[in-house]
């Protein structure tokens, strides 16, 4: 199976394509053993019918057979690439290229006929004339040589080749494909060079590949040749471990599928037989150590033993340490005594170690240190991890390197480890502080304690963010009957997305709540309000969490009553000095408060979960909060929505990149991942697409890999704007339709909400072509752009103009581009209400409110608007200047489709008349038919040229009589003929 490299295979088969049209073209693929350099070959080479392969591979113990590898080519022209001879590794080929190959004519008899019979093959003779003249017989077999006798020999072998190659063009392009160079003898290379300095037209592609072009085993003038100008070379690194996950049937988790890319370094034949030899369980276990493959171990265990004892006890010692150290440590711990230099200088001559600056020693690769840590014994491992102990500085290391020699429990150390990891989390190293508490509670001959401490690094893998490792250890017999777990269970439900599941574990934790963990238990169910849709209930847990007499490090109840109100979030605080949380809880957006609030006959908050009359038991609790004090200031990402619901995306994007940081300095992803899905909806909104995609692509990536899913239909849905903007429609729809798949799954009201305005935003949403109408629910989610502006320009080009207006007043903000957007809008409006001169007004207002006010985007759109208006009115020339202006801000932020709204409107100038003048057509008619091969619909042509939807009808049907067609796929296939012939 083939997976990846995608680049590399388009530049091979250009080559190719090249030499098919008579230039001579040479290639050197360079990388290591197993990265698949032959395969990539094969890979360019299937399915090309008439391509005659030539190809030979160089072997280690051949390199000093002179010749051996012309007689490869002479012999088994097809041997590697087709899988029928000796060197190769791959299946058969079949097809037109292994039809093309076995017909090439190039056995024993075509040997005779090119001239090249007799090179020392059995049974073949010396009765041409021409190879007795060239001596090449005697060549295979000559001990010494005279100069003058190599240079003839040299010449006669390089013609015979030249004639071979030169006869097989004849037929189709040829590939002349040397494999493992770094064995073949110099003679064969040199005649190589020979043919490369002959060729001068031909159907020939001279392919090369190597470990490496540096090495001084290739002649100069041939590694002039095929790295100077007009050779191609490629380098070939590792596979992603997205390709990586392609080399099984079996879906690989990105978790594993990056744990093997980095144990391997992307090297698919090493990466293949771990898939084949190591359970998949040890493949996810990121606590496990991964063996070497036997690929690579057999050849470095045979540099190893052939090196001396104090080489070996170095490299052993470096296994042990893993990461780099300085020399004389790991001297120390190899036990070396003398001089440690000599025995470095044989390890890294023969490719076991590396020196890096500072004289510091480390493996070339993970695989090497798995190779030799998985060759010490039990024993030899002990002493070397007790002796490490001692040397490092680290105090976590030195932990680690005692827990890795112990042989039995040992609750000293257990308790050292644990001490250890309330210190790291005390600086937020949360996932270290789990990773030293799941050895504590391994070396625990208790049971209870050892069940406590892993209860303890399940929740700091939570506070780290990492639900992947956390569902991992929650899989492990636990019987901690204390009601912290089930607290930790219920989040880590809730961030794998199982929210009945997380509804009743953390229903029971508050029921059993300790005073310490009241705070973490309330947020936790305000983040699952949220995401079920109840917003008011969100809101109200958030406020009794950040009420709470004992608050955690951890907390941030703020971040979520920021997303679970609407308007200014500031003023939700005001709420809690009334002492009427019912007011609150009526506010939901379910309509339901009976569903939310069951009231309790003590008066106190609620202990039990709701049963409510719609018999859903795993309904969650939502607090009775009495009189609820005040709060600490906004925090960041408080602030940033309240900017971002103003429409100040800049302010926004200021606040939010200090959150970000805050909270990645607090070792607090997940948290982090939500700040910088703000952040991307701000960059979006002030025209920063191409930022705001990266950004939120990654941090979908990350949510991915760490196992937060619950955030995954938020984060899609964040991608659906800035893409769609860039013209990316495709990709756009897909993020939407999976943000809607995955939230179904989930039940997440929150993130099919989410999607569907999303849908929304590219007309693809239930109900998009009917119409504007009301807002859909939870349109003010600050992680989907204000809907709004496009809301009202869709009411004004279908001509429901008091309902635009509406929907104006409606519009919040006082800043500088607020008040400008609203200016634009109302021109809009003025103009479908054919006042012009007062929409020229609005549009020239909105341009001095955004003048130095460092928003090119929104500036661009009132200048499109304001050409539209200036068309239309006759005054051409003006509108083409705005339009142009327009059209380079446009271009510069990659805005395809506003560019291509440009462009149609330049035409419809008629300033630019060669589509208009070959067609035949008006330039309206000319926009809509543009428009349409772009795959608009008429309605949304109607708002794209704000126009009537009956206006686009009618187009059309100009544009099909005077272009004698009669449908909308004959229109697209005109307009790129047309295109085509420009």
């Amino acid at each position: 199976m083939f997976v990846g490299r995608a680049t590399e295979l388009a530049l091979v088969r250009g080559e190719l394509r090249a030499a098919g049209k008579g230039a001579v073209r040479r290639m050197v693929i360079e990388g290591p053993e197993g990265i698949g350099k032959t395969a990539l070959l094969r890979q360019a080479l299937g399915g090309e019918a008439n391509v005659r392969v030539l190809a030979a591979s160089g072997d280690e113990a051949e390199r000093h057979l002179r010749y051996g590898i012309v007689r490869q080519l002479a012999d088994q022209p097809w041997s590697v690439l087709d899988g029928t001879g000796p060197a190769s590794t791959g299946p058969t080929a079949t097809g037109p290229r292994g039809a093309g190959l076995r017909g090439s004519g190039l056995g024993r008899a075509g040997l005779r006929e090119a001239g090249l019979r007799g090179i020392g093959l059995p049974g073949t003779g010396l009765r041409s004339a021409r190879l007795r003249r060239s001596g090449l017989a005697g060549a295979a077999t000559r001990s010494a040589a005279t100069r003058g006798a190599a240079a003839r020999d040299l010449w006669s072998v390089g013609e015979a080749l030249c004639e071979l190659v030169g006869r097989l063009q004849a037929d189709g392009p040829v590939v002349v494909f040397v494999d493992d160079a770094q064995w073949a003898d110099r003679a064969s290379l040199r005649a190589l060079g020979y043919l490369l300095r002959r060729l001068r037209t031909g159907r020939v592609l001279v392919v090369v590949s190597c470990r490496g072009t540096a090495a001084a085993w290739l002649p100069e003038g041939l590694r002039r040749l095929l790295t100077g100008d007009g050779g191609l070379r490629l380098v070939l690194d590792g596979l992603s471990a997205a390709d990586l996950a392609g080399l099984t049937p079996d879906p690989l988790t990105e978790r594993t599928a990056r744990r093997l890319c980095e144990h391997t370094s992307g090297n698919p034949l090493y990466a293949r037989e771990l898939l084949a030899t190591v359970a998949p369980t040890t493949l996810a276990d990121p606590g496990a150590r991964l063996p070497a493959p036997d690929a690579y171990a057999r050849p470095f265990t045979r540099r190893l033993r052939a090196c001396g004892a104090e080489t070996r006890a170095l490299v052993a010692a470096c296994a042990v340490l893993g990461e780099p150290h300085p020399l004389h440590v790991v001297a120390s711990v190899a036990g070396i005594v003398g001089e440690p230099l000599a025995a470095l200088e044989e390890a890294v001559d023969a490719g076991l170690l590396d020196e890096r600056p500072g004289r510091f020693v480390a493996f070339p690769d993970p695989l090497a240190q798995a190779t030799v840590y998985g060759s010490l014994g039990a024993g030899t491992r002990a002493r070397l991890h007790l002796a490490a102990a001692r040397l490092v500085e680290h105090t976590g290391t030195a932990l680690r390197h005692r827990a890795a020699a112990a042989g039995e429990p040992d609750e000293q150390l257990a308790e050292e480890l644990a001490r250890y990891a309330a210190k790291e989390a005390q600086h937020g190293l949360w996932l270290d502080a789990a990773t030293h508490l799941e050895l504590a509670a391994g070396l625990c001959e208790s049971t209870a304690r050892r069940d406590e401490l892993r209860t303890a690094a399940l929740r700091h893998l939570l506070l780290g963010g990492d639900a992947v490792r956390a569902a991992e250890l929650a899989a492990v017999p636990n019987a901690d009957p204390r009601p912290v777990r089930r607290y930790i269970l219920g989040r880590l439900a809730l961030a794998a997305g199982r929210l009945d599941e997380a509804a009743d574990l953390l229903a029971a934790a508050w029921r059993n709540r300790s005073p310490r963990l009241a705070a973490d238990t309330a947020e936790q169910l305000a983040w699952l309000h949220l995401v079920r849709g109840n917003r008011a209930a969100a809101a109200t847990w958030a406020r009794l969490a950040a009420e709470q007499p004992i608050q955690s490090t951890t907390g941030r109840p703020y971040d979520v009553l920021a997303l679970s109100t609407t308007g200014r979030p500031y003023d939700v605080l005001a709420l809690s000095t009334t002492g009427r949380p019912y007011d609150v809880l009526a506010l939901s957006t379910t309509g339901r408060p009976h569903e939310v609030l069951a009231p309790s006959a003590t008066g106190q908050l609620f202990d039990v979960p709701t049963l409510s009359a719609t018999g859903r038991p795993h309904d969650v609790p939502v607090p009775s909060t009495g009189a609820l004090g005040g709060g600490p200031a906004a925090e960041g990402i408080q602030a940033a929505v309240g900017f971002l619901r103003e429409g100040e995306a800049g302010a926004a994007a200021d606040v939010l990149v200090r959150a970000v940081a805050a909270r990645d300095e607090a070792g607090l992803p997940h948290h982090r991942l939500i700040g910088g899905a703000l952040l991307a909806v701000a960059e979006h909104c002030e025209g920063r697409w191409a930022d705001a995609v990266t950004r939120a692509e990654r941090a979908l990536a990350e949510a991915e890999g760490l196992g937060q899913r619950w955030l995954l239909p938020t984060l899609h849905v964040v991608c659906v704007a800035p893409l769609a903007a860039l013209g990316e429609h495709e990709r756009a729809l897909a993020h939407a339709t999976a943000a809607r798949a995955i939230a179904r799954c989930q039940r997440n009201v929150m993130g099919e909400t989410q999607a569907d305005l999303a849908l929304g935003l590219l007309g693809a949403g239930a109900g998009a072509g009917a119409g504007a109408g009301a807002a859909p629910a939870g349109a003010d989610d600050p992680f989907v752009p204000d809907h709004r502006p496009q809301l009202i320009e869709t009411l004004v080009a279908e001509g429901r103009l008091d309902e635009a207006e509406a929907e104006l007043a409606t519009l919040p903000g006082d800043g500088a581009r607020a008040r400008a957007r609203r200016a634009r809008l109302s021109g809009l409006l003025l103009a479908a209400r054919n006042v012009p001169a007062e929409a020229e007004e609005s549009f020239t207002a909105a341009l001095s409110l955004l003048e130095g006010a460092g928003c090119p985007l929104e500036e661009a759109r009132v200048l499109l608007d304001l050409g539209r208006l200036l068309r239309r009115t006759g005054r051409r020339r003006a509108a083409a200047a705005r339009l142009r202006a327009a059209e380079a801000v446009f271009t510069q932020l990659g805005a395809r489709p506003l560019v291509a709204g440009c462009a149609q409107e330049l035409e419809a100038c008629g300033l630019e008349q060669q589509g208009t003048v070959r067609l035949g057509l008006t330039p309206q008619e000319y926009s809509t038919a543009r428009l349409v091969s772009d795959g608009l619909t008429n309605r949304q042509i109607a708002r794209e040229l704000l126009i009537s939807v009956k206006t686009v009808e009618y187009h059309l049907g100009k544009i099909y009589t005077k272009l004698g067609i009669g449908s909308r796929v004959a229109l697209a296939a005109k307009l790129a003929a047309l295109e085509e012939s420009a």
